[in-house]
């Protein structure tokens, strides 16, 4: 069963980056061996230029891959977008990912893109995308042609994912076509209790697959199947169920103090909508799978429109 992970908020500049179409063919394996010199000592690799892919591999995390070629998250998030949808959690053994030789961003020009105009969209510096040596670029001529894929050295982009809002017990109503079954139908009058003191909702502190970083607000918890998982804090139960946005089964608390919990790709969503729950109470099992990490528990708390580390506010 495959996890479906967490969304983010796509910035209003991503609107205006065209789509890439499909990727050119990338060069298979990994950076160029290194090679055994007349001394029997090794040779330096020769640097590589051009992207390759990687095969996703049991126990796999985005950030163990990224790190594995020198890279940071984002870079290999951002240049997998097809198969990823800038969705961590979305990572499954045997996927195959396009890796960058350097950080950066991996853009495949359209009509009216400049080497100024991507240096300033991807907030680079346009010598850099001139002098890498991958982008064959003339320095005396620097012109791009329509379809020719650029690397965008240090470039960075918004996500292009949206995020699931919070939604507050008072207005907790929302579409379940747009947002997914564990919409609730109604508001709540109740206010939740929260104190904002957290516990751990799961029985384990360990993190499986990916910790907090800009592009996972949120850290993946291990869980054993069939494990209840619990709430964090005193809150009233605003979403459970399936969600459409991409977190699977979720569910969502209000704690009635500013601040929101979300748990997502569960097993099992047992909380009912519009509902009061003590810290501590279950809000469904986890159980859900397909990661080649393993099982997780993806935990969110948020202050208002801020997300915080969760492991700065849990014991």
């Amino acid at each position: 069963m495959v996890f479906a992970g967490l969304l983010f908020v796509c910035l209003a500049a991503c609107a205006a980056q065209p789509e890439p179409t499909a990727l050119p063919t990338p060069v298979l394996g990994s950076p160029s061996p290194v090679a055994a010199t007349a001394t029997g000592l090794p040779a330096q690799p020769t640097p590589a230029t051009e992207p390759f892919t990687y095969t996703v591999q049991a126990g796999d995390t985005l950030s163990s891959i990224a790190a594995r070629f020198g890279l940071q998250p984002e870079t290999v998030l951002w240049a997998n977008h097809d198969v990823l949808h800038d969705i961590p959690d979305f990572l499954m053994q045997g996927m195959q990912l396009l890796i960058l030789p350097r950080d950066g961003v991996y853009h495949q020009a359209g009509g009216g893109d400049s080497v100024a105009s991507l240096a300033n969209f991807f907030n680079a510096n346009a010598e850099d995308i001139i002098a890498w040596p991958g982008n064959g670029i003339d320095a005396q001529n620097p012109q791009l042609f329509i379809g020719q894929w650029v690397l965008v050295p240090d470039g960075q982009r918004a996500l292009r994912r949206r995020v699931m809002p919070n939604l507050p017990a008072g207005a907790m109503a929302v579409s379940s076509e747009e947002f997914g079954n564990g919409a609730c139908p109604q508001n709540s009058g109740l206010l939740g209790q929260g104190a904002g003191e957290y516990a751990w909702p799961v029985s384990s502190r360990r993190i499986l697959a990916e910790g907090y970083w800009s592009g996972h607000r949120a850290v993946d918890l291990a869980v054993e199947l069939g494990e209840p998982v619990l709430a964090a804090d005193a809150g009233v139960v605003v979403y459970s169920g399936w969600s459409n946005l991409g977190y699977g089964l979720m569910v969502m608390l209000d704690h009635g103090n500013g601040d929101f919990t979300l748990y997502g790709g569960l097993g099992a969503a047992s909380a009912v909508c519009g509902s009061a729950l003590a810290q501590g109470q279950p809000i469904g099992l986890g159980g859900m799978i397909g990661h080649p990490a393993g099982a997780f528990v993806h935990f969110e708390i948020r202050r208002g429109a801020e997300f915080l580390n969760p492991l700065d506010e849990l014991p």
